[in-house]
């Protein structure tokens, strides 16, 4: 509840010295570097812009072509009656620094570019601190039924609970732009309002502030209840920041949203080789090829899938049952999938629950009688909420945090835990921008938490990218990936779980088709986990033939791929119901599929081939490779600087067979028993043959 309020303490410009204005250095929106299309990332300052999902009744929102008050671009929402709604969102960046001390805010506001527009408790500025609680002072807008004028309300700290004041500015021209300068001041715990034509402003008031220990974190505009408000307005230059000093410069405006597809990984050179496989993904290790193919390979379905669908009481009668992850802490160890039952209820309450397995085929349901359901506890339910996707990080020095996870409300919020089973919830939401499917890996290279987020382009999904050191503490979302013009006209990017693997980052990218509304994975690589390659459209695992089987209609990734033996494993959720299909009862299974160890991609001679790498710098003694050489044969040369052969490694012994593990022997008996020292280019000579990977120990 709001009281009403006509106190205002008016002070006369004179006590303050010079008009303030904000210098931009913590936000500076002009939209000038406005990237259209995209929703959800921080875009230019622009941190939401209409909502995809949304089944509100949105009015106009967009950033503007034309109408700002300075450049090309500005913000605008319209809004004709109540239960219409249509709001935009600023933020400054994660990395913005914090005002010192006293703080300014500033914008040029005005209702219509032309005509008239009906306002009605219209939010002109609105902004939210740290805790996400209001702070400084909200600005309304109202106007009467058919005026051409309209007047600003101010929304301030009371004595117990927010307090109004009306008409703080009244009869402004509709069409004609004003600036609102808003000067927080630390010391007092007030908000100074000064407004006016541009250039032009004088001091209105001073409020109480709502939060005045927190600096602001977000700002809304426009109509941002589908209940009672509407109205129009045109938003430009929105500045946050110090007090901008005699002589000084205004900071540059928001840059536009980082594309990640314009960052290409630097590839060292020489190449240094060692225990980590170099794979032949793309072509980024080879010089030259000649008479050589590149075949990617699906992963095989294990012949007893589903390994697992929904039995328990618990898990039958709802809507979905979703393997989210299957984890194995050591590499003999034992086997566990955590994974989300949805019950039928209109709150998307979910359990996650926890099962095991020696061998990942046979699964078991542990009783951790942690959750009460239908009057017990006699169950294997870890956590209550929204879905758990566990990480598992040993490498944390704290034992608490062994395990980690995001559950998601409006945002991703952390859970820690020592054992996977007992969480704890983390204070409060670290990242925001990302939409539902947004999974969180661990980059072993750069040393960093990674968030294949998901987000929009053009209508349709696509992913970001974000970054954090410590799993709290995240960087803004990056555009990373689309769907393009060698895809269907009309597949989307849902989600992509990312992983590092041996030399490269592999993609497990989700596909949706909306064209039959079903979901397969296909692959994506990239050398940096930034920008990504798809030389292939077709599915890595590929949905069920028949209509109804486990797998037909929607398939996600189900964890990172688990070396047993000389295969990789493969676990992934399998529906039978296409995309929009509404189930009758939980859908959903466990499944498992299988690949060659490395075997994403071979590059293959029919007849007779030659591969050139580019330069490389032995780190071992030995040359081993992964090939099939069954119905033909290898031969490996070592090339030096000048082209040629050097001495003693100018021809191998013929390699034939098919191994994930062949050494490399050098037929001249005299060879130096290590490989060379100075870089060298190796140069594969196939015939009826396929190559996976080499490496040196």
């Amino acid at each position: 509840m709001i009281a009403m309020s006509t106190a205002v303490c008016v002070l006369t410009l004179s006590s303050f010295g010079a008009m303030p204005r904000a210098d931009g250095g913590v936000l500076h929106a002009d939209l000038e570097n406005y990237t259209d299309g995209v929703v959800q990332a921080l875009n230019a300052g622009v941190r939401w812009l209409g909502d995809p999902f949304s089944n509100a009744n949105e009015g106009v929102v967009q950033i503007t072509r034309g109408d700002a008050f300075a450049g090309a671009r500005c913000a605008h929402v319209a809004t004709e009656s109540a239960d219409q709604i249509g709001r935009v969102r600023f933020q400054p960046r994660f990395d913005a620094p914090k005002p010192g001390g006293d703080s300014i805010a500033e914008f040029v506001y005005r209702p219509t570019a032309d005509g008239l527009s009906p306002l009605n408790e219209f939010v002109v500025w609105s902004a939210k601190g740290s805790s996400g609680q209001p702070a400084g002072v909200t600005i309304i807008a109202n106007s009467d039924v058919g005026a051409a004028t309209y007047r600003l309300d101010v929304i301030h700290a009371g004595q117990k609970e927010p307090a109004r004041t009306d008409r703080v500015v009244g009869d402004v021209k509709q069409n004609a732009w004003i600036r609102i300068v808003l000067h927080r001041e630390r010391a007092s715990g007030t908000v100074r309002l000064f407004a006016g034509a541009p250039d032009n402003e004088s001091l209105v008031g001073t409020y109480p502030d709502l939060d005045a220990g927190s600096d602001i974190h977000q700002i809304e505009v426009g109509d941002t209840s589908a209940s009672e408000r509407y109205g129009s307005g045109y938003w430009d230059d929105i500045r946050i920041g110090n007090l901008l000093a005699p002589g000084a410069t205004v900071a540059a405006a928001e840059p536009a949203l980082r594309d990640l597809r314009n960052e290409a990984a630097e590839i060292e050179a020489p190449i240094r080789v060692g225990r980590v496989k170099q794979l032949f993904v793309d072509d980024a290790v080879i010089e030259s090829m000649e008479n050589v193919s590149r075949t990617m390979y699906t992963a095989t379905k294990h012949p007893k899938n589903p390994l697992m669908v929904a039995s328990a009481s618990w898990e039958t009668g709802g809507i979905w049952f979703l393997p989210y992850d299957v984890i194995r802490e050591t590499p003999e160890g034992a086997l566990r999938v955590w994974y989300g039952v949805y019950p039928k209820a209109g709150s998307k309450l979910t359990y996650t629950c926890v099962a095991e397995s020696r061998d990942g085929i046979e699964w078991t349901r542990p009783t951790f009688g942690l959750f009460e359901v239908n009057g017990s506890k006699d169950n294997n339910i870890v956590w209550q909420g929204r879905a758990v996707k566990p990480n598992f990080d040993p490498r944390d020095p704290d034992p608490a945090r062994r395990y980690k996870a995001m559950t998601r409300s409006d945002a991703f919020t952390p859970l820690f835990s020592p054992d996977g089973i007992h969480w704890t919830e983390w204070s409060g939401p670290v990242i925001s921008q990302a939409y539902d499917a947004t999974s969180f890996h661990w980059d072993p290279i750069g040393e960093k938490w990674i968030a294949s987020c998901k987000i929009f382009r053009d209508g349709k999904r696509a992913r970001g990218y974000a970054e954090s050191r410590d799993y709290v503490n995240w960087s803004d979302t990056y555009f990373m990936l689309a769907a393009d013009e060698l895809d269907q006209p009309q597949d989307e990017t849902y989600a992509m779980r990312i992983f590092r693997y041996e030399s490269v980052y592999i993609g497990l990218l989700k596909i949706y088709h909306v064209a039959t509304d079903r979901c397969d994975i296909q692959l994506a690589f990239s050398r940096n986990g930034r920008q990504w390659q798809r030389p292939f459209r077709t599915p890595f695992l590929a949905n069920g033939d028949e209509p109804g089987t486990h797998d037909y209609g929607n398939l996600d990734e189900a964890g990172e791929p688990i070396r047993i033996g000389d295969e990789l494993r493969f676990y992934y959720a399998g529906r039978s119901l296409l995309h929009n299909e509404e189930p009758r009862d939980s859908n959903g299974s466990l499944n498992a599929a299988t690949l060659r160890l490395d075997g994403f991609v071979s590059l293959d001679a029919a007849s007779d081939g030659v591969i050139t790498s580019k330069p490389v710098l032995f780190e071992g003694k030995t040359l081993y490779m992964n090939a099939d050489a069954k119905e033909g044969s290898i031969r490996v040369e070592l090339l030096g600087g000048d082209g040629q052969s050097v001495r003693g490694y100018a021809q191998s012994e013929v390699i034939t067979g098919d191994a994930v593990r062949m050494p490399v022997r050098w037929a001249n008996s005299g060879a130096a028993v290590e490989l060379p020292r100075e870089p060298v280019r190796i140069r594969f000579s196939l015939s009826k043959a396929c190559l996976f990977s080499y490496w040196v120990e």
